[in-house]
């Protein structure tokens, strides 16, 4: 008896097997392109740049140079000159784009009239679905240096000389931020907006009946609740700020002028790849910020997720 059941034990596993993929068949069907799209745009091309990061390559044939890429691209100092750039403007991004669309959000969220929180919505948003190059564009009209620039122009009325905002090498990295977040910051809000909706309203009555202020709601209340949106926000800025490229290409071009202050750690990965033709040295450093960006992100996940 007990050898018969214990015949009947595998078929029956396998036969649940093969239940569970018919029933399932559906959904690896519709998975299979996305996962397709992975795998071919994303893991062979990560996979590939390693492999180049360890060769003197053009993209097309190469020779083995060990880590002599790695070591090129830690002893130069336009490598490290970028990286100081990009950090610098990535750590001013995120603390000013996080302060501003928090605080955004929460008087958005205050307006009581449903109506009028829409509104709102839709007017910050609006500068998101604009292309980078065109913000890129439009700004290099607003901080046009010369009396002639929008911003210039309105400070002239207050009998402030024209400033330099892209063209100043001490100036040129904070308008770029400012540029970044006139783009970002309907989007952020957005994000920022939906966490504040989801602390329940039960807590903010609870505080009221103990006669807490408004202040005292949004230090205690708001803020501790919003530590996961915040979490993310943080994270999301600081990969998304590493990676930038597109703005400062169109304001300082590559060599990011004004005296390099605007160049970045991508605009080097480009140079060396598409200019130089050097696409090792480009892996590498490809490599080198992979790394960075992965260091910070758990560094970031570490800070707010550790227990007090």
């Amino acid at each position: 008896m007990n050898n018969a059941a214990s015949g009947i034990a595998p078929v029956t596993k396998k036969k649940k097997s093969r239940n569970f993929f018919r029933q399932n068949l559906a959904g690896y069907a519709l998975c299979a392109p996305m996962i397709l799209a992975i795998l071919v745009f994303v893991l062979y091309p990560m996979i590939q740049v390693l492999i180049y990061s360890f060769q003197s390559t053009n993209g097309i044939s190469g020779t083995w140079r060990g880590v002599k890429n790695y070591a090129w691209v830690l002893k130069d100092g336009a490598f490290w000159s970028a990286a100081w750039n990009t950090l610098y403007m990535a750590v001013l991004a995120v603390i000013i784009d996080v302060i501003v669309c928090f605080i955004v959000a929460s008087m958005i969220n205050s307006v009581t009239s449903k109506a009028g929180k829409n509104i709102f919505k839709s007017l910050y948003f609006l500068p998101n679905v604009v292309s980078s190059v065109a913000v890129a564009m439009l700004f290099n009209f607003i901080f046009y240096p010369t009396e002639n620039g929008i911003l210039n122009y309105f400070l002239g009325l207050f009998g402030i000389s024209p400033i330099g905002w892209l063209v100043d090498p001490k100036l040129a990295r904070f308008s770029i931020v400012i540029m970044g977040l006139w783009r970002s910051v309907g989007y952020d809000t957005i994000l920022f907006l939906a966490g504040l909706q989801s602390i329940p309203g039960e807590i903010y009555e609870a505080a009221s009946i103990d006669g807490a202020s408004g202040i005292q709601k949004w230090w205690y209340i708001t803020i501790p609740n919003m530590k996961p949106t915040f979490t993310f926000m943080i994270m999301m800025l600081t990969i998304s700020t590493l990676r930038r490229f597109d703005d400062v290409w169109m304001i300082g071009g590559t060599a990011g002028n004004p005296g390099g202050k605007l160049d970045t750690m991508v605009m080097y990965i480009y140079r060396s790849s598409w200019l130089s033709r050097e696409v090792g040295i480009a892996s590498a450093a490809a490599v080198v910020l992979f790394i960075i960006t992965f260091a910070l992100t758990m560094l970031n996940n570490y800070v707010f997720n550790r227990k007090d």
